[in-house]
């Protein structure tokens, strides 16, 4: 992930937090996959080669991801990415389409890239690769049950969701400000294609159905590397969609109207994080100014820790505190993350052949974060 400079934020001033920060601190709050058919016999590439994926079984096609900002799709055609690639990441190939798409073994699950974004073992070429019955194929991932972490929704946040409609917000608008991982084709996009597979929760459904139109558009304040600090620098926003002076957070806060605002940062202030929680703080206020409830989510991966020379948790144990302080939900991906194949995250490959710090989200990562997320709007709801 590239680190950002980020500038000094402008102060923001909050003519009524007083009176909304004594309501909301007085509350409580507790803490089948079908494979494709292919047309033919996989081609078996030699047992000795020098790709460099150290996991690659010697009897697949393997493919390994030569690109940077690739993405994974839902079909053989350039729309509804549901998946980030990371460069020199190693994927087992199950066939290809007649044009330039290459179906491949994803976590849970298979998807389609294109043939522009890898190179194969052994420089085998793409049409020796098998075809595949594109009627017999399925991209959606193995189902999870519900994670750990859900948070326990107050009485006085379920009726501030409901006062958010009387105060002009969208109450079937959810939105989020946060970094990669939150970004569209990862979180509420990958939601919106139907990669993420709800079969063991039905209920949700009508979570999704209600709070549909916000997972069909790309929040303004999610981006790669986005800090706390960040989310209040004019800097990061599109001066076509945002006023002068306004934040990321504070323009989306506007743009969409959401009732419900997710707050999901922490990753992007690796080196930063000594500033955290007064940033963290004031989003928190942003958004409880803006009567909407905030939502706030706790992160898999340790970066704080290991490259920026933070106490073990640091950031997380900043999110849980101010969550009880405010008494606002806090989605505890981190404590779900810990049952999750490696701990919800790729396995991130550096060219010096050595794994670099993990924090992208894997498969089965972003399908836990869906299933909680959608989890705490039904509790908020009751939709």
């Amino acid at each position: 992930m590239q680190k950002k400079r980020l500038m000094k934020p402008a102060q923001v001033a909050f003519p009524a937090l007083a009176a909304i920060l004594a309501w909301v601190i007085s509350s409580t709050a507790s803490p089948s996959l079908v494979q494709a058919t292919v047309s033919s016999k996989p081609i078996h590439a030699p047992a000795q080669d020098s790709f460099g994926c150290k996991e690659a079984d010697k009897t697949d096609i393997q493919m390994m991801v030569a690109t940077d900002s690739a993405f994974a799709y839902k079909t053989n055609a350039w729309r509804q990415p549901v998946a980030r690639l990371i460069k020199l990441q190693c994927y087992a190939v199950v066939g290809r389409d007649e044009g330039e798409f290459v179906l491949f073994k994803y976590g849970d699950s298979q998807l389609w890239t294109s043939r522009t974004a890898l190179r194969l073992r052994d420089n085998l070429d793409f049409t020796n690769i098998p075809l595949v019955d594109l009627k017999k194929v399925s991209t959606v991932a193995a189902p999870l049950p519900m994670p750990r972490g859900v948070p326990t929704v107050s009485l006085r946040m379920k009726q501030l969701y409901k006062q958010a409609a009387k105060a002009g917000r969208d109450p079937r608008a959810v939105s989020v400000a946060g970094d990669c991982n939150s970004e569209y084709p990862v979180f509420f996009g990958r939601l919106a294609a139907g990669a993420t597979n709800l079969s063991l929760t039905p209920k949700l459904a009508k979570t999704y159905q209600h709070f549909s139109p916000s997972f069909t558009r790309w929040s303004v304040a999610t981006q790669g590397s986005l800090t706390a600090q960040g989310a209040f620098d004019a800097a990061f926003v599109d001066p076509k969609t945002c006023q002068a002076e306004e934040g990321p957070l504070a323009c989306e806060l506007r743009v969409s109207r959401a009732s419900i605002f997710i707050i999901s940062l922490g990753t992007g202030d690796t080196f930063t994080w000594q500033n955290f929680e007064p940033n963290y703080r004031k989003a928190i206020e942003t958004v409880l100014v803006a009567n909407a409830v905030p939502v706030l989510m706790t992160k898999a991966d340790a970066l704080e820790t290991r490259e920026g020379g933070a106490a073990a948790n640091y950031l997380n144990g900043i999110i849980r505190s101010l969550g009880a302080q405010y008494g606002v939900p806090v989605i505890d991906f981190a404590l779900a993350a810990q049952s999750l194949p490696n701990g919800g995250l790729m396995i991130e490959p550096s060219p010096s052949g050595n794994n670099a710090e993990p924090f992208h989200l894997n498969q089965q990562g972003m399908d836990a974060r869906i299933l909680m997320t959608l989890q705490t709007l039904n509790a908020i709801s009751g939709k």
